[in-house]
């Protein structure tokens, strides 16, 4: 891995090692004048409270595998971010949900495979559609019901959700 002051950006639009940094987003192509923006990525995490408790999954991959998580996940293109946290709810847990409603947002610094990615991590309150069981997958290696005072913040994968919990004590 090469260290900050090393690193080549290459342009998305002619491939050249050309792509310079103008701010912490804007980037720009010395040599085709192109200009690329690196935006913030959106994430999406449901809160599914059932009696007093709220579903928390383990895991199964980095980043954070073993550790605790809300279900969901990043928000495709075109994707409303209510669609998001039901596809990624049912993706991680099979579960359906009814309407979620919007709770608060965090940001957050996303590190995979070496690189921080700024997102922006939604939180939605969400309501079971149905009694499915969950069922361990590749992105969820189990689903415990806690109560937000049970849960262990040095347990939980990332920062934003670290905050979410501390909000939802709050409450």
């Amino acid at each position: 891995m090469t260290s900050a002051s090393n690193r080549r950006y290459f342009c998305p639009q002619c491939g050249v090692d050309a792509l310079e940094s103008v701010d912490n987003k804007l980037y720009g192509c010395s040599r085709c004048g192109h200009t690329y923006f690196h935006n913030t990525a959106v994430a999406v995490s449901a809160v599914i409270e059932r009696a007093g408790k709220i579903a928390w999954i383990t895991r199964a991959r980095e980043p954070g595998a073993g550790l605790l998580d809300l279900p969901g996940g990043f928000v495709e293109r075109d994707e409303s971010l209510e669609a998001a946290v039901m596809r990624e709810t049912f993706e991680e847990t099979g579960f359906k949900l009814l309407a979620p409603r919007y709770l608060f947002s965090i940001p957050n610094r996303y590190v995979f495979h070496g690189v921080r990615y700024s997102t922006v991590d939604v939180f939605f309150g969400c309501t079971l559609a149905d009694a499915t069981e969950f069922q361990p997958n590749d992105e969820a290696a189990a689903l415990d019901w806690l109560a937000p005072a049970a849960v262990d913040p040095g347990r939980i994968a990332f920062e934003s959700t670290r905050l979410a919990l501390a909000e939802m004590l709050k409450a």
